[in-house]
């Protein structure tokens, strides 16, 4: 008997498990898609608040070379600063002396070229207040030539100079 016992509880146990493989290949796994959704809307939501619609570029004021306005202006001619080689600073083709410190080495303050440019600027001024010629002729532009193996430091002397002087309108142009 208990051998029949065993055996029906076998076939019993089989069929339980028969039942319960086949249960279990029946069930479908789902995937709740919500919680993904509300990520996805948040993001877009997110990108869409951030992107900015107006370029800040858009604000700025650029002055594009061009024709002048007024065609009857006459300006008066550029300074010319050109950085040699060495570092050597040539205003309108006269070289500038540059002082050297009690080193020997030199001094970037370049004060003979901002006396220079002081009474270029001071002698256009003058013209400007007597009349004799509007600001957008006789105001003071300079042009910075430099050399392509100059130091650095030396344009930003003449760079220095300038600001130095009050000038405002400074260009550069290299060879």
């Amino acid at each position: 008997m208990s051998s029949l016992a065993h055996g029906r509880s076998q076939t019993e146990e089989e069929g339980n498990d028969m039942e319960f493989f086949k249960k279990l290949l029946k069930e479908e796994d789902s995937v709740d898609l919500t919680p993904m959704i509300d990520v996805t809307f948040l993001l877009l939501i997110y990108f869409m608040v951030t992107t900015m619609l107006k370029q800040p570029e858009a604000e700025l004021s650029i002055q594009l070379p061009g024709k002048p306005a007024n065609s009857d202006l006459k300006p008066m001619p550029l300074l010319s600063v050109e950085i040699g080689d060495y570092g050597q600073v040539i205003l309108n083709g006269s070289e500038i002396e540059q002082a050297t410190t009690s080193t020997g080495a030199p001094n970037y303050e370049m004060l003979d070229l901002v006396a220079n440019l002081k009474q270029q600027k001071s002698m256009r001024d003058q013209l400007i207040a007597s009349g004799a010629r509007s600001k957008e002729e006789a105001e003071l532009k300079v042009q910075i030539e430099s050399s392509g193996i100059a130091e650095h430091q030396s344009s930003i002397s003449v760079l220095n100079a300038c600001s130095t002087a009050g000038i405002e309108k400074i260009t550069f142009a290299f060879d």
